[in-house]
């Protein structure tokens, strides 16, 4: 048998259909891999004591403490796990030591990614003509949408080195929940509305809070893209203790023919290139973009770096890169292929 617990993005987000997907998939799995075990499997979207209250789903996961379970299945998809370790060996003590099955954005054999397949059928297309570059006015591009601490710490670097002006940078409203600087009144936006996004992507129409739209299928302003070189990731995870978070964010540059850094999770540099990806972080020498100590730190030097160029010699580095460029945005439609399989085959590596 198996309990199921969860709640799901609503119907008018894109991400809604994908997760379900996600779950039903995997409760038939489950069905029949399981079937002669007590399998409590759950969503972790939204999903954690910070979000307790009586009709939560976190309060019917209160109500089954005492309860025994075979198999303990917990799924992170859209979102990173929104509970910590502690949490879930509390949980595991309270449901009668099941078996712990970790899937989807955690570090295990049970880890695949969601958003690739979904870019890959739904990210617009553009041509090889258009993303091209031909005339690099901006040496970087770095957009973020949620004041997450280290995005606005990154920025406020940017700035303290009067670095912002060699590049496009946005940056969300102020918000508590993000960063918890109450001095904190960065906001910089490059005059896109949500209303277009909502239209060109069928996403959430909504208002939002920080007034940068929510769009995740598209490189966004098309004149800044062609002109500009190196795209600084504004990751949703920094902290290189927290479980890898790959989203549209890292894959954005690598469809739209771009060398990039990252803001966020070094770790994340090896996975990509252990699943087949090629990173640029050779070609800034004596800059070390791996040290979680000096993230921030790292970006300006490139950017000083780069800065030292030509118009032309840009042009040269880019050209050296284009093979990188190319072979990533080929991987990226394998690699998406091999999530996909991975999503409705995510128990093939159990063996009894």
């Amino acid at each position: 048998m198996i309990v199921y617990l969860g709640t799901t993005f609503t119907s008018d987000w894109l991400w809604s259909t994908y997760e379900h997907h996600c779950i039903n998939t995997l409760k038939q799995q489950i069905e029949t891999k399981f079937k002669d075990d007590k399998n409590l499997l759950i969503n972790l979207t939204w999903f954690g004591p910070q979000f307790n209250n009586n009709d939560s789903e976190y309060s019917k996961y209160l109500k089954l403490i005492g309860q025994k379970f075979d198999n303990l299945f917990l799924l992170s998809t859209v979102d990173p796990a929104m509970i910590n370790q502690p949490q879930i060996e509390e949980m595991i003590a309270n449901l009668g030591n099941p078996k712990l099955y970790k899937i989807g954005n955690f570090d295990t054999e049970y880890h695949f990614n969601f958003f690739a397949p979904i870019l890959k059928k739904h990210f617009q297309s553009y041509t090889n003509e258009e993303l091209t570059l031909v005339d690099p006015q901006y040496i970087f591009i770095n957009y973020n949408r949620k004041p997450r601490e280290h995005r606005v710490n990154f920025v406020r670097q940017l700035i303290k080195q009067d670095l912002k002006k060699y590049g496009i940078v946005t940056l969300g409203k102020p918000n508590v929940i993000y960063d918890k600087d109450p001095n904190n009144d960065l906001y910089f936006s490059i005059g896109e509305t949500t209303e277009k996004y909502a239209k060109n992507n069928h996403w959430f129409s909504g208002p939002d809070q920080f007034e940068i739209p929510h769009d995740v299928l598209t490189l966004h302003r098309m004149d800044y893209w062609q002109q500009h070189f190196l795209y600084i990731i504004g990751a949703t995870e920094f902290n290189v203790w927290d479980d890898l978070f790959v989203s549209e964010t890292q894959f954005k540059p690598i469809l739209g023919l771009r060398p990039f850094l990252i803001n966020g999770n070094p770790r994340t540099y090896q996975w990509l290139r252990d699943n087949g990806f090629r990173t640029f972080n050779h070609y800034f020498d004596n800059i070390d973009f791996e040290d979680s100590e000096s993230v921030h730190e790292s970006l300006c030097k490139a950017i000083e770096f780069l800065a030292t160029k030509s118009p032309a010699q840009i042009i040269e580095l880019y050209e050296q890169m284009l093979p990188d460029l190319y072979h990533n945005r080929e991987r990226f439609y394998k690699y998406a292929d091999e999530q996909q399989y991975k999503i409705d085959h995510i128990f093939e590596m159990i063996y009894d």
